[in-house]
């Protein structure tokens, strides 16, 4: 029950840790101060780190779609917290499945 990563095939280890301190922030400290930590740590710029976890797919793995089990995709850190506290969850393409099958009855 945790953040997973799975790396894009280009990126090496040294863009993996970087994914992977960016997605261990709490969601209770100061997120901004958060980005500055770690783009301070690895020398590089936030356009850069946007950049390299843009690379990488980072996603739920105890929160999966009701009706084909897919992960859940995360897209910052705050999606977590919310994800988690939701009593269900559908993905795209089952959302927009149920909304044609809905509106075409």
């Amino acid at each position: 029950m945790s953040v997973k990563l799975q790396p894009n095939m280009m990126q090496n280890a040294y863009d993996i840790k970087i994914c992977e301190d960016y997605w261990a922030y709490d969601n209770e400290s100061y997120y901004i101060a958060h980005v500055e930590t770690v783009c301070e740590k690895y020398k590089i710029s936030p356009q850069l780190l946007f950049e390299t976890i843009g690379e990488c797919f980072a996603y739920l793995d105890d929160v999966r779609c009701e009706y084909c089990g897919y992960v859940c995709p995360l897209q910052i850190p705050a999606d977590i917290p919310y994800m988690r506290s939701k009593d269900s969850w559908c993905c795209e393409v089952c959302e927009h499945a149920v909304w044609r099958e809905h509106n075409h009855r």
